[in-house]
């Protein structure tokens, strides 16, 4: 029997490493994303393809490759004779240490589109989440992690998070060994908000309790806090979060995941979820802090 030391494979329990403000790119994404032109990014749309288009230019732009041999994954779906048509964009970096095993990085491009001359432009909901893994990915790119990362951009999800349902069977080859799905739904909020809220399944299978206590209680650029909280006094049934966008799917695979987002708020599904009335100052906080998080838990797993 031989024994092998290997000091990249230790665990690294510090802190996360001081947070590093992404450059303004990351609004420019945020900002075209949510635009008119647009429309709202509905799964099936024109604003929906022009969506894509930017999400495969910017990873060409960052040399990020495919996962397969074509960036864009096509799915379609029946409901009550109605068939859907959408693509996920999916990128790919290789680990330097675990190429094989896989961390999926995910965020929904799509939205609700546009009633009559009423546009959704889902700034928060979620050209934000897009946005941060498009900036994900090009820092990921310049700098691997230990683990290799499949960037999920997922086309509808809004429709029965049709996207990653699509993801998971046409890669099930792959189920086994992706440690972990960090899912980004809604990060920029509106003008007011002020917390980056997260929840989490199953973490403790894949880390360690230190590791865990280590994310929890850190400090951060904004404030981190352990789950969500509907907006207002609704009388609708409770929010399932742990079902509410698509690390859903991950987690009936059994998969871990983090889901960050801010919950519920008043432009939520509402033609205000707009560029203008986001926290822009909060979004760029939320994408360091996550990022932080994305890379201490690289080390630790």
């Amino acid at each position: 029997m031989s024994i092998i030391l290997c000091s990249a494979c230790s665990i690294d329990t510090a802190k996360p490493s001081i947070p590093i403000m992404p450059d303004e790119i990351v609004l420019q994404h945020l900002h075209y994303l949510s635009s008119d032109s647009l429309a709202g990014r509905q799964v099936g749309t024109k604003g929906g393809l022009l969506a894509q288009d930017y999400i495969i230019k910017q990873l060409q732009q960052y040399q990020v490759m495919p996962l397969t041999t074509a960036y864009k994954a096509s799915f379609s779906s029946t409901n009550f004779f109605k068939t859907t048509q959408g693509n996920n964009i999916v990128g790919f970096t290789p680990g330097t240490i675990w190429p094989n095993k896989f961390i999926v990085l995910s965020a929904h491009f799509d939205h609700l589109g546009s009633r009559g001359r009423k546009i959704y432009h889902g700034a928060d909901d979620n050209a934000s989440g897009t946005s941060a893994l498009l900036h994900y990915a090009k820092r990921i790119q310049q700098s691997p992690l230990r683990h290799s990362v499949i960037f999920l951009f997922t086309d509808g999800e809004e429709a029965n998070l049709m996207g990653a349902r699509a993801f998971i069977k046409q890669n099930s080859h792959l189920l086994a060994d992706i440690a972990l799905n960090i899912n980004i739904d809604m990060i920029a909020g509106t003008r007011s908000t002020k917390k980056l809220r997260y929840i989490s399944r199953r973490l403790d299978e894949i880390l360690t309790r230190d590791v865990i206590q280590t994310l929890t209680t850190q400090d951060y650029a904004i404030e981190l806090k352990q789950g969500f909280k509907q907006h207002g006094r609704s009388k609708k049934p409770r929010i399932r979060w742990e079902i509410a966008s698509d690390h859903a799917v991950f987690y009936q695979q059994k998969i871990p995941f983090i889901y960050y987002g801010v919950g519920n708020h008043q432009n939520y599904h509402q033609t205000s979820d707009s560029y203008e009335n986001i926290n822009q100052q909060f979004f760029l906080a939320a994408v360091a802090t996550i990022y932080q998080q994305i890379s201490f838990i690289d080390k630790n797993l």
